[in-house]
């Protein structure tokens, strides 16, 4: 029930701001629409380690048409680049990644993306070059018309929502 209530209201509040731009910025009433909130980046940089085995990966650069085809390709990308920035050291030795789309459609907000993941890394320690392997976790990406907004629930099977995404990158 709050959900339909908070839709209910995301439309009317949008409808207006829409009113608002084609009106010249103020409604008929007299009272000011809301502006969109700025895009911040929630991520942190990916860290400037020197590391001669490998090599870190770029973050992709945003297609210039979204559609289904590029939505997965960049997605895809970007959760390889973006795990491994969150790992990178100077001691990492390898890194993989391996993802599969769950699902993937266009919404109201933009498209969303499903996303089951994994991946690896080998680092040299005081013990030699340990291994390890993440378990498999759901990450949902949401591209909108001037943000990418990632969530993830890092436990097995986890559901990650979108209401605690965090803003990856803004346009």
């Amino acid at each position: 029930m709050q959900r339909r209530r908070l839709l209910a209201a995301l439309g009317v509040a949008s409808a207006g701001t829409l009113a608002g731009c084609l009106g010249g910025g103020t409604p008929d009433d007299g009272t000011e629409t809301e502006t969109p909130a700025p895009c911040t980046v929630d991520r942190e940089t990916p860290v400037d380690d020197e590391n001669d085995e490998v090599d870190l990966r770029e973050l992709p650069e945003r297609p210039e048409e979204w559609t289904e085809s590029s939505v997965e390709t960049y997605v895809r990308e970007y959760e390889a680049a973006y795990r491994q920035h969150k790992l990178y050291s100077a001691d990492m030795t390898a890194y993989g990644h391996s993802e599969a789309v769950e699902d993937i459609r266009e919404t109201e907000r933009g498209w969303r993306a499903e996303l089951r993941t994994n991946f690896y890394w080998n680092e040299e320690t005081d013990h030699g070059n340990v291994h390890a392997d993440s378990p498999y976790y759901t990450v949902v990406y949401l591209v909108a018309e001037d943000r990418l907004l990632r969530a993830a629930n890092e436990q097995v099977d986890g559901d990650p929502s979108l209401d605690d995404a965090e803003t990856m990158e803004c346009w």
